[in-house]
């Protein structure tokens, strides 16, 4: 038996390679990151990451979440119709064309969830399940449904944070200012039980928990798309999507609540459904209205300048510069515009001292080496300033 499902998980963790979801994520990821670049030099003159960068954030952590996910729906034995998973594969690709942004499990298997009841109860099914039990369906997908929705929110709040990219927006006061921009997508490969010809040997009486009414398995590793975009302006950026992070997770559990509920009364299932899209909707328009009634964040300062982006490899990022700081003052000099900043840089030609306000609002000193000439290539990115608005121009550091 143990060699049997060795063989059966190597198998499917082959067949990932070959399935579509698994190359569209990265072309996906390659084309919003074209489009960032594109849009980091027309408001800056420069990029902040290169043209890869959404595409290392794909894969390294949502495989410990999905090795989690994985390892849940053997031991439950949470089966799906091979027929029902090809049809969410096609709702994440479909959804993906808002980008990031509607990727959220909560949003894209609801809506295939939705579809799928739905064309049951018109009478118009699209769908095969033959001889499979309808209701304890519904109650599997619920529960997945759940899971993903936890795992996004864990997704968000641990990784969702880093390589966030500023961009220039205009004001209501029709000013420039700068926001930051946290857009990731991952690629979260969860091994499922499916429906089959060939018998899996279960390694349990009671496996699997909730029986659809199969009688034999087979093992897939479906890779779930997960999304996830949201621009920052009123505060730091780690602090919004944290905070995001976590109400998703909460909003998950509840949902798992909801779902674990209907292995009793399977109506809780579509329940649990609607709700987990409710509750991402929710969660999404509460942070729009926060930051819709709050000042924006990175601005001119009464003293210094703050940091809107520090470019990776360069020698702000090795002096630890973060984004949301303030330098106050330059080789002794104090600084309240990016050309007094350039212009204390220059006073020593390869080395720099910078006062600073951390983003925890104490005082810190940074120093570092840079070479003479380069001091435009420290690797500092600042906000606009109110008294350059007019000359409409875009600075890098």
């Amino acid at each position: 038996m143990a060699l049997d499902w060795l063989m059966q998980l190597g198998v499917a963790a082959v067949k990932l390679l070959i399935h579509p979801i698994f190359y569209f994520s990265f072309v996906l990821a390659f084309i919003i990151g074209m489009f960032r670049v594109a849009r980091e030099r027309k408001d800056f003159g420069t990029r902040i990451y290169d043209i890869y960068q959404e595409i290392r954030f794909i894969l390294p952590s949502s495989l410990a979440v999905g090795a989690v996910l994985s390892v849940i729906a053997i031991i439950a034995g949470l089966a799906l119709p091979a027929d029902l998973l090809s049809f969410m594969a096609a709702v994440l690709i479909i959804f993906s064309a808002g980008g990031f942004f509607l990727l959220s499990p909560a949003w894209t298997l609801t809506a295939a969830y939705s579809v799928f009841v739905l064309s049951e109860w018109l009478g118009y099914p699209f769908i095969s399940y033959e001889n499979l039990d309808l209701k304890a369906i519904l109650v599997v997908a619920a529960i997945l449904i759940a899971l993903l929705v936890i795992a996004e929110g864990v997704l968000i709040r641990k990784r969702g944070h880093q390589g966030t990219s500023p961009r220039i927006e205009l004001s209501k006061r029709g000013q420039k200012t700068a926001v930051h921009l946290a857009r990731r997508l991952w690629l979260v490969p969860v091994f499922l039980p499916v429906p089959a010809t060939r018998p899996l040997e279960p390694f349990a009486n009671w496996w699997p928990l909730i029986d659809i009414g199969a009688q034999n398995y087979y093992l897939m590793l479906f890779p779930f798309l997960i999304g996830f975009s949201m621009t920052v302006r009123s505060t730091l950026p780690a602090l919004a999507v944290k905070a995001t992070g976590k109400s998703v997770v909460w909003a998950g559990v509840l949902t798992l609540m909801l779902a674990v509920g209907s292995y009793w009364m399977w109506q809780l299932a579509i329940a649990a459904v609607l709700f987990a899209a409710a509750a991402r909707v929710a969660i999404t328009r509460r942070h729009y209205n926060y930051e819709k009634h709050r000042s924006h964040f990175f601005t001119a300062q009464p003293k210094g300048i703050i940091i809107a982006g520090v470019l990776p490899s360069s020698p702000a990022r090795k002096m630890k510069l973060e984004i949301g700081e303030v330098i106050t003052k330059v080789n002794e000099t104090a600084v309240n515009s990016e050309p007094e900043f350039y212009k204390a840089l220059q006073k020593n030609a390869a080395y720099c001292k910078l006062e600073v306000i951390g983003t925890n609002n104490q005082l810190r000193f940074v120093q570092g080496s840079i070479y003479e000439n380069e001091h435009h290539e420290l690797g500092l990115i600042f906000a606009p300033e109110e008294k350059e608005y007019l000359d409409d121009s875009a600075f890098s550091g």
